[in-house]
């Protein structure tokens, strides 16, 4: 389900806020990614209407991604697969149209941000995070990869952050993300009805670029006003660690130095045993995914994204780690083949043809 509302500003034009709200920490299902697409579309062509707001309902997350029970019951009777196409034609477009949109879009990204919910977060022009925000794109774990435009915008974070988030699924915290790039502004998560209080006072005027530079200082004064309690950061300190483990070219070499790790974070740790409880095919397909986005578009890279998503829909290790992690949950799942060494290029290359 999702909400929409017009929230009046002081100057008699107003700000759209989209309210994603399900069950699933506010997962994205098919109709809600429609109506999404729909209303921004209309607010558009609207002059009155200024800016969007985007965020969950309740404390506990923004959005933590697809509906991927419903994907796996697409996956598991082939007259509905065509169903999962169009979840992932229409959730591409929505992160490219708000990618691309000519007003400001604020995502408050409270609580948990993950897949398809940090896919609308880093297509949004103007990103908060809060003390509780969890960034992550855990598609390895369930046999996907990093999708929602994430191989062409996770290997933009600073130094080669985003490769070992994509390669083992790790996650940022709120100070993480604002140090690697993958927010920019923090405030507290009481502070919101602030933060409504400062958009409605703002003389807008309707003209994009200009209105982004305003919101943008108006969130830059009320982060300075409103200090964020964030945690610790976990990975900036290793961030030298992390550009020397993943360095290169070599997938091969660079998995091994992550499975190999013999250091004292504990954090690099859990990466090594995230990746190894992924699906191989997903982490070869994961960095092939990435190498090819450097010399695309974005465009082209949601298009590349969209095939090979309509690929693991039909082969690959999506069903069963789907099956294995939400479905059945005994956390066993039966990758098909079991080791890196053993993924073979042309099935790699077959993800990227369209089925």
């Amino acid at each position: 389900m999702v909400h929409f509302q017009q929230i009046a500003l002081s100057n008699g034009l107003f700000l759209g806020e989209i309210l994603l709200a399900s069950s699933r920490l506010n997962a994205q299902s098919l109709p809600m990614v429609l109506k999404i697409r729909e209303q921004i579309e209309a607010w558009r062509h609207d002059p009155s209407l200024v800016a969007v707001l985007v965020r969950g309902e309740g404390e506990r997350a923004f959005c933590a991604g697809g509906d991927i029970r419903a994907l796996y019951h697409a996956m598991s009777q082939p007259e509905f697969l065509h169903e999962g196409d169009d979840f992932f034609r229409h959730e591409y477009d929505l992160c490219r149209e708000l990618h691309r949109y000519p007003k400001p879009v604020i995502a408050w990204g409270n609580g948990i941000v993950m897949g398809g919910g940090w896919g609308i977060f880093a297509a949004s022009s103007h990103r908060i995070v809060t003390e509780s925000s969890v960034l992550a794109m855990p598609e390895i774990s369930i046999g996907l990869f990093p999708d929602v435009g994430a191989s062409f915008w996770l290997q933009q974070l600073e130094g080669r952050m985003g490769r070992l988030l994509a390669l083992t699924g790790s996650r940022l915290n709120a100070a993480d993300a604002l140090a690697f790039g993958a927010a920019e502004f923090a405030l507290p998560s009481c502070s919101f009805a602030d933060l409504i209080a400062t958009l409605q006072a703002l003389p807008w005027n309707g003209v994009g670029e200009r209105d982004a530079e305003l919101a943008s200082g108006a969130l830059a004064a009320l982060s300075a006003a409103w200090p964020c309690p964030l945690p610790e950061p976990v990975w900036l300190p290793l961030a030298d660690e992390v550009a020397a483990i993943c360095e290169g070219d070599d997938l091969l070499a660079i998995c091994g130095r992550i499975q190999n790790y013999q250091g004292d974070a504990l954090a690099l740790r859990q990466a090594a045993a995230l990746q190894a409880a992924g699906s191989p095919t997903s982490i070869y397909l994961t960095w092939e995914m990435a190498q090819r986005a450097q010399a695309l578009s974005y465009d082209e890279v949601v298009e590349m994204e969209w095939i090979g998503a309509r690929n693991c829909l039909r082969h690959g290790d999506f069903h069963e780690g789907v099956r294995a992690k939400l479905i059945d949950r005994d956390d066993q799942p039966q990758w098909s083949p079991k080791a890196l060494t053993m993924v073979k290029v042309a099935d790699i290359e077959s993800f990227f043809q369209s089925p």
